[in-house]
């Protein structure tokens, strides 16, 4: 009885220090693989609206270091908007086909507000393959973004957007 006791007291303190240290690349900076200042990163919206979007400045929560704050540009039908926003990551996962890579899952939630105080809220799912020796400086991220945005209360339109261009955004997996 005494072993069973010390047994369950080992597994409940080991499952709670995981779901405490979820992802596992904490100590690691992607801000430089996020951030875009010179081109835009396009998409489209479920009724084939260009949809761009720059990062003008990413920055890693120290506090939480899964998150990161970012501030940027949209350009979308026919407006052009500042939001800021957050980026959480969530889970790390190997690529089968590539060992050498790394996939990254998470959330986003960005606020834009345009010149005609058009406020909107942008939030969905966020998906980055990056080689495993992340804070390489020669090695390349592709992002992808999928999420729903709504502009005045209005209908919200799904838009995707990435740092390279789809064959099919049905195909690409999110968690």
């Amino acid at each position: 009885m005494k072993y069973f006791f010390i047994l369950v007291l080992v597994i409940s303190n080991c499952l709670f220090l995981r779901a405490q240290n979820s992802f596992p690349y904490k100590n690691d900076d992607f801000s430089a693989k996020i951030i875009n200042k010179d081109a835009f990163f396009e998409g489209k919206s479920d009724n084939d609206k260009v949809f761009k979007i720059k990062f003008e400045a990413v920055t890693k929560n120290l506090k939480k270091p899964e998150n990161y704050t970012v501030i940027g540009v949209t350009k979308f039908d026919g407006e052009t908007a500042k939001f800021a926003g957050e980026i959480t990551f969530k889970e790390a996962f190997g690529v089968r086909n590539l060992p050498q890579d790394v996939l990254f899952f998470g959330d986003f939630n960005f606020n834009e507000k345009t010149d005609k105080a058009v406020l909107s809220n942008f939030k969905g799912k966020i998906r980055m393959q990056i080689n495993k020796d992340v804070n390489n400086p020669n090695a390349t991220a592709t992002l992808t973004f999928k999420g729903d945005l709504v502009r005045n209360n209005e209908k919200s339109q799904q838009i995707w957007f990435s740092n390279f261009v789809h064959n099919d955004i049905d195909k690409v997996i999110f968690r």
